[in-house]
């Protein structure tokens, strides 16, 4: 899936919000839920995610769906981290 069809699918699916973001190179975000879902594609880069104690890495391509108030823990990859993401309240 490119860029193109992952917006037209938040859009479509009623996300919003959609934008380019990036987080630096090694960068970690202790545990946190948000108040919104968020869909998310991986565009250069990687993350990986601890959700309930399991640690699954994405990167480029990768798609991730999470639920408003999902608890994760963020770990930057050396390389940094740019997504597309869209969010839905």
């Amino acid at each position: 899936m490119n860029t193109a069809e992952f917006e037209a699918g938040l859009e479509r699916d009623g996300y919003e919000n959609a934008g380019v973001k990036s987080l630096e190179p090694g960068c970690h975000n202790d545990a946190h839920a948000r108040d919104f879902a968020v869909r998310a594609m991986v565009v250069e880069g990687g993350i990986t995610l601890t959700v309930d104690g399991e640690a699954t890495s994405y990167g480029p391509g990768d798609t991730v769906v999470m639920a408003a108030g999902c608890e994760r823990i963020e770990d930057v990859r050396p390389d940094g981290l740019k997504f597309l993401v869209g969010r839905k309240h």
